[in-house]
């Protein structure tokens, strides 16, 4: 690819992201749990299902959030969305590296010695 080209790329990545305000880092999971009514049908059947999104903190600990049956769409769609900006950075990330690669062989001013414009600081 051209510069040119990486770039538009580049740029066409950036568009495609996610607003910050719906992302949510974390993972979706359902689990069933009884009640400890006697009477319920959980007793002996089936558990309730309970939906929650766990997220494993930067201390070490998992923290765990209930989630509503009316929010699981609201929930799935951050979290999900927050797993596709990671990928969008991740491939703007090597477009930049490339870039840069480029423009460290060919220097800022174009000449192809690699070597920088900038003088050394005397002192």
């Amino acid at each position: 690819m051209t510069r040119k080209q990486l770039e538009q790329r580049r740029a066409q990545l950036v568009r495609q992201a996610p607003e910050l305000e719906h992302l949510l880092r974390g993972t979706l999971f359902e689990r069933t749990r009884r009640c400890g009514r006697p009477t319920c049908h959980c007793a002996e059947g089936e558990g309730h299902r309970t939906s929650y999104v766990g997220v494993t903190l930067a201390v070490g600990k998992t923290e765990q959030v209930t989630v509503p049956a009316d929010l699981l769409p609201v929930a799935s769609e951050w979290t999900e969305n927050y797993k596709r900006l990671c990928t969008l950075i991740e491939e703007v990330s090597a477009i930049n590296r490339e870039l840069l690669r480029r423009r460290l062989l060919v220097g800022e001013d174009g000449g192809g010695d690699g070597s920088s414009s900038r003088k050394k600081a005397r002192g």
